[in-house]
């Protein structure tokens, strides 16, 4: 079998494991931001129009989210072709106007012309799941990549052992099923631009050096990290020169490909991002400054080593890193023939990291943003596989332990299964040992695991059911994963009330003190469900109700409650510690201004004081209640907090709020 079939077939593998695993993710939080302005791009360059003008009304419907096919409450003819994410109010004209903050458009295109085929025309794959066909192929198209160039550098073995590190890398395998707009396709788009590159130079191919501009303008397109490719392929290059691999006379030919490559790159950037058609300069300058953003900031004090370099990035990969695909990279930087296939897989490996490690770079959620040095560890971890190989007198025996030594992670990934992106190695004791560590992101699922929590509700809710996010906004997932008699509506949270919701939320690093209602259920209400990896729950799910109350609720009002009003504050004495239930009060609306902010303090002796999480005004404590404070009255709810003392700091002065007719403190026996 020639080199492309098995490259091909090898792909092909991934790619038929991927998708039939594809209706067990969920979907990017971010989803919402990213596929309505791909469908509306893409609607405007099929037909020219910046609306949804002339095609079918969407109706909802309820797809069954463990089905990958068509799975509906109605008969199949009657689901619409349309897109739940092709939005009325979300349309060319809209993004036009208000896009630049944020990620280039390309890849939600390109998801989105995915959802059109195999969705809107063959219906074959429900309308979730076909948008994520597009990053299944593109990793699939990665892990072909990686076995086809590592074949030509270093032989089978290496290129076998690459393309199984890439496939059974945690991060990788788990957000290429739904991490689709951002960092698979630039992952896959940087390595295929590489490859280009390396072989235009290596083959003196000018069609391949020109090749190269579509993948770049295919990365740009879809993030700016590609512009940090510039100094992996400069300086690669320089070393290539040094050491005589390229003659000086090559040279100018290289560098006209290269510039003609960044001109079909910005063009094929500009022209698939409406947004900048109006003023180009002004356009990326804002983009610029988005990323600049997100790019730098404060970190935790923790991971700021010698001269401010950042070793948070350093430690999130040797923790969520395979045991045994660290330890065969390891192997390959170490010990690998140094020439330019090795330099240049290492200038890919350093380059990524070296970015978010130099002072004054910040991070969030791990190091999800700098993808691109998966496919060069996997292609190291081939290396140190190869020279372990290589060193052993009986191949056959020496190949099988070699493959051996991945059935423990792949077993670990069978586990956790869906939830491979929150997968700690040994070295940090699992998930668990993350939390311990309260590592930053411990835990960051992205929104994934939600899709599980819905199969749950729709399996175990009664008719007619409530169900709400805790703290999260309602994009955050598809309505038609939620059973149709199911009211899924945030301003169901009741709260102490106990109305008898369903609420989920996913739980991460961060988040304890987030809100009253979710620092409610987890103190007072027992989950009903939970998805737990390495012991540690990542979703949870609650029946508000009197029935699954941790602890007998018992509450009187405290008798003898001194109140005083200064200035800028209400403060409340209840004579003696109490552990607090809720306080209800009215005020006199006549003459005075609406309350425009507040916040609560409490302390035990006067002296020593604890802000309390939220704001005021707020609707989110006890939705059902509406905004407090409204109409002349107020309740706001506490969760049990020791203290003697509450002071609220109101802001203006002469809000209504001070204008106390009549209160009542609650407190647990």
């Amino acid at each position: 079998m020639s080199l492309s079939k098995r490259s091909f077939l090898i792909g092909s593998v991934f790619f038929l494991f991927a998708f039939l695993t594809l209706p067990h993710y969920g979907i990017n939080w971010d989803t919402i931001n990213h596929l309505p302005r791909g469908q509306a791009f893409l609607r405007y360059f099929i037909s020219g129009k910046k609306d949804y003008t002339g095609i079918e009304k969407y109706q909802p419907y309820w797809q069954n989210p463990a089905s990958l096919l068509i799975n509906s409450n109605i008969p199949f003819a009657e689901v619409p072709t349309r897109s739940f994410y092709q939005m009325e109010d979300a349309t060319t004209n809209f993004y036009i106007s208000i896009d630049g903050n944020g990620h280039p458009p390309l890849s939600d295109i390109l998801s989105a012309a995915f959802n059109r085929i195999f969705f809107g025309r063959l219906r074959l794959v429900n309308d979730i799941d076909s948008y994520r066909v597009y990053g299944i192929f593109l990793a699939a198209c990665l892990v072909s990549l990686l076995y086809y160039w590592i074949s030509q550098t270093h032989g089978l073995v290496a290129a076998l052992f690459s393309s199984l590190s890439l496939s059974l890398y945690p991060l990788f395998w788990a957000e290429s099923h739904f991490n689709t707009e951002k960092d698979i396709p630039e992952t896959v788009f940087w390595s295929f631009l590489l490859y280009s590159v390396w072989r235009g130079i290596t083959t003196r191919s000018v069609k391949w050096l020109l090749l190269s501009g579509l993948f770049f303008g295919l990365a740009l397109g879809t993030k700016f990290n590609v512009v940090f490719v510039a100094p992996i392929i400069g300086l690669w290059i320089i070393y290539l020169l040094v050491f005589r691999y390229l003659e000086f006379r090559q040279l100018p030919k290289i560098i006209i490909c290269g510039l003609v490559a960044v001109v079909i790159g910005l063009s094929l950037f500009i022209a698939s991002w409406p947004y900048l058609w109006v003023d180009p300069v002004a356009g990326i300058y804002r983009v610029l400054a988005f990323y600049e953003n997100i790019g730098t900031g404060p970190v935790d004090s923790r991971f700021i080593g010698f001269w401010g370099i950042r070793t948070y990035p350093l430690l999130w990969i040797s923790y969520t890193t395979p045991v045994v695909i660290l330890f065969l990279s390891l192997v390959g930087l170490v010990f690998s023939k140094k020439n330019q296939h090795y330099f240049l897989f290492l200038l890919w490996l350093a380059l990524p990291l070296i970015r978010v490690m130099w002072p004054g770079a910040s991070f969030y959620g791990g190091v999800r943003q700098i993808m691109e040095y998966i496919p060069a560890l996997a292609i190291f971890s081939g290396l140190g596989a190869k020279i372990i190989y290589d060193k052993l007198n009986q191949k056959a025996l020496g190949f099988v332990v070699l493959l051996a030594l991945f059935i423990p992670i792949t077993i670990k990934l069978i586990q956790i299964h869906p939830n491979e992106n929150v997968y700690f190695n040994p070295l940090i004791g699992g998930l668990a040992g993350a939390k311990k560590a309260n590592l930053p992101y411990w835990g960051f699922s992205f929104g994934n695991p939600y899709r599980q929590g819905f199969e749950w509700i729709n399996s175990h809710a009664e008719k007619g059911a409530e169900v709400v996010f805790v703290h999260e906004l309602m994009p955050n997932s598809p309505p038609l994963w939620v059973r149709p008699d199911i009211l899924f509506y945030n301003h169901g949270r009741s709260g102490y009330l106990r109305h008898g919701e369903y609420a989920i939320t996913l739980t991460y690093q961060g988040i304890e003190n987030r809100s009253y209602y979710e620092m409610y259920l987890n103190k007072f209400i027992e989950p009903v469900y939970q998805v737990k990896v390495d012991g540690v729950a990542i979703l949870k799910i609650w029946k508000n109700d009197d029935a699954h109350l941790k602890v007998r609720w018992d509450e009187q009002m405290a008798p003898k409650v001194k109140l005083t009003v200064s200035k800028s504050a209400l403060l409340f004495d209840l004579g003696e510690v109490r552990k607090l239930s809720r306080l209800v009060l009215q005020y006199n609306q006549d003459n005075c201004k609406l309350l425009t902010d507040g916040y609560f303090k409490i302390s035990q002796d006067n002296k020593n004081w604890q802000r309390l999480p939220g704001n005021l005004p707020d609707d989110w404590r006890v939705a059902v209640l509406g905004e407090q404070p409204k109409d002349g009255k107020f309740v706001e709810p506490f969760l049990g907090q020791v203290a003697r003392y509450i002071e609220l700091i109101v802001s203006p002065s002469d809000t209504c709020l001070k204008n106390v007719k009549d209160f009542s403190l609650y407190y647990f026996k």
